[in-house]
């Protein structure tokens, strides 16, 4: 935690602060040497007091004021290099022992980087005139506001006069604005270095391809930045006991305390307080009693440890534990800045998982699409020609696979018998367009070894009932076509009906049995109709008479049924009523995203 400027009393040969040694900066790290020169001559004409700014060691960083340029008195100053109360100056150590020397020191962090030293005017000298525009020069280079500037008049008003204890007032006042003044200026370098930790180590992670490249590049990019003996980055993982973290990638660590033990989740307030977004500070690992495994820490040199969360949007994805091999507080400029760390190593681990996803979705998505070509071959392509009659069909699919099919299978030794099939199975995706490829392969080889219509239905059944499971079925409707007679033998197996327009009306054909692949018991019958020249007959998957519109409402039969009584009035040719009824399911569906695939087949005696 940063200081903020305050009132300190004189130091004394034991001073309240600890000295700076250089870690945290010197005084003229924060503000420049001509700067300081101004502030002190400034001060000096105002308060007519002898004046010295000092650095950490003691040692002047300013030059005596020339007393001639600034009052009239012909003074001199001498450079104080001890900082201790009521000590001879060290120029002269002959010299009677005068009045105190007072100094004012200047902290930052609560470290003494500097100081301000006066000795008392000269008798001489204290009636000498004061000087406003000096005052307003020591305002303007200290940065205050107007009512700081108020506070150093009425101050230096009441020091004039060599009022000694105002006088000493006076100097804090200063002191205290130097030490914003240095305040600022180290809080301004803490953003600048957060920046810089923050912008490096995006760096690092922004190149690599693969996560575990990822974490182990940041895991040495935060042991850098932070100066500290290790880190270490752990993920969670789902375990029947419970959330554990398991390390991804370390630094400085050995194999021996890495591999010490299980971290899980609920049996740590302190793991589970850190993926909460706490920030947790262990000042000594091998004696505090949240530390899981304290001996092996000490066998390891760890003494300090700094744990946060590894957040995404309120999601816990691991932590990052820091690890000092001598105590450390770490202040709250660090923690915030490795707070900073594991958020950007938040996104980047989120955004790589997306990466590896999107990379597994388009090979599987490559996958689909071989296999959709495979499903899609394994459909007719042009429908057969048949002297006397018009056939046409079409499959569109609501998803990339489909349980739709239908297909024509030329019986008899010279094909003048033509099979009709069409069926839908359960469900959607990979599973449905396997299922269909069984049921299609199935009703191919039972077609040309068994002559029995209604057998051959019994036996896709029973073939489907042994190699599915529970839920998984097939709906289908097949027949045979004689053309020269016109006989048409079918039977479904809980298919949708077949529509049959005859002389403006329609006739379901629907005998058969229950949907395949439950009972392998079922029975089917069959059905014969005797196509006339004229007639107009109607295969169709649910996808038709279901198709869905924006506010939920199923297309249903009746329109269905209407287009095809017009279709069979005006004489249409297969084609064209086939492009009736999918244009209708677009007028009724609208922008409403297909939900079921949808397959027709039309057959018109001419």
């Amino acid at each position: 935690m940063t200081d903020t400027p305050q009132p300190s009393p004189p130091l004394s040969s034991a001073p309240a602060t600890p000295v700076s040694d250089g870690a945290v900066g010197t005084l003229t790290d924060f503000v420049d040497a001509q700067t300081l020169q101004e502030i002190q001559d400034a001060f000096t004409s105002v308060t007519q007091l002898r004046a010295t700014i000092l650095d950490h060691t003691g040692a002047a960083v300013t030059q005596p004021t020339d007393t001639a340029q600034r009052f009239a008195a012909d003074l001199a100053f001498e450079q104080l290099v001890d900082v201790v109360v009521g000590e001879e100056d060290p120029a002269d150590p002959e010299a009677p022992p005068g009045p105190p020397r007072f100094v004012a020191p200047i902290s930052i962090t609560g470290v003494q980087i500097g100081a301000i030293a006066i000795d008392p005017a000269p008798a001489e000298t204290a009636t000498a005139p004061h000087r406003h525009d000096a005052l307003d020069q020591l305002a303007g280079d200290l940065s205050l506001n107007e009512a700081q500037s108020a506070q150093l008049r009425e101050a230096a008003e009441t020091t004039h006069g060599a009022n000694r204890g105002a006088a000493i007032g006076f100097l804090y006042l200063i002191a205290n604005a130097i030490t914003r003044l240095c305040h600022e200026q180290q809080q301004a370098r803490q953003r600048l270095r957060e920046l810089s930790v923050l912008y490096d180590t995006s760096r690092a992670v922004a190149g690599h391809e693969t996560l575990d490249q990822v974490l182990c590049t940041a895991v040495e990019s935060v042991r850098d930045a932070m100066q500290v003996k290790a880190a270490v980055i752990r993920l969670l993982h789902p375990t029947p006991q419970g959330p554990e973290l398991r390390r991804e990638a370390s630094s400085g660590l050995s194999d021996d305390y890495l591999q010490k033990g299980h971290l899980l989740v609920n049996r740590s307030d302190m793991l589970a307080a850190a993926l909460r977004g706490e920030v947790i500070q262990i000042a000594d690992m091998p004696t505090d009693p949240r530390v899981f495994y304290p001996a092996q820490a000490a066998e390891e040199g760890l003494a300090s440890m700094l744990c946060v969360g590894v957040i995404y949007e309120g999601q816990a994805l691991g932590s990052l534990q820091l690890f000092t091999d001598t105590p450390r507080r770490f202040d709250d400029f660090e923690t915030d800045l490795v707070r900073g760390i594991a958020q950007l190593l938040a996104t980047a681990i989120e955004k790589k998982r997306l990466d590896q996803t999107r990379h597994e979705n388009r090979a599987i998505l490559r996958q689909l699409h071989l296999a959709a070509s495979v499903q899609k071959r394994m459909l007719p392509g042009d429908p057969p020609q048949i002297p006397g009659y018009d056939l046409d069909a079409r499959y569109v699919p609501s998803y990339e696979l489909s349980g739709d099919f239908y297909d024509f299978i030329e019986l008899g030794e010279r094909g003048e018998t033509l099979g009709i099939a069409i069926g839908d199975v359960v469900g959607k995706g990979v599973a449905a367009s396997l299922m269909m490829a069984g049921a299609r392969a199935s009703l191919r080889a039972f077609a040309q070894d068994v002559y029995d219509l209604d057998e051959v239905v019994s036996r896709v059944n029973v073939n489907l009932a042994r190699d599915t499971t529970a839920g998984e079925f097939v709906t289908l409707w097949y027949g045979t076509l004689e053309p020269q007679s016109g006989r048409l033998t079918y039977c479904s197996a809980g298919h949708e009906p077949g529509l049959l327009v005859r002389d403006g009306a329609i006739h379901r054909l629907d005998a058969g049995g229950m949907i395949a692949g439950i009972d392998a018991e079922q029975a089917y019958e069959k059905d014969i109709w005797t196509l006339e020249p004229g007639d107009l007959l109607l295969l169709h998957t649910d996808g038709l008479s279901d198709a869905m519109n924006s506010d939920g409402k199923r297309l249903g039969r009746e329109p269905v049924e209407r287009v095809l009584l017009d279709a069979a009035s005006q004489g249409l040719p297969a084609s064209d009523v086939v492009n009736h009824l999918l244009g209708l399911v677009q007028d009724h569906s609208g922008d409403a995203r297909r939900t079921d695939d949808t397959t027709l087949v039309v057959l018109r005696r001419v």
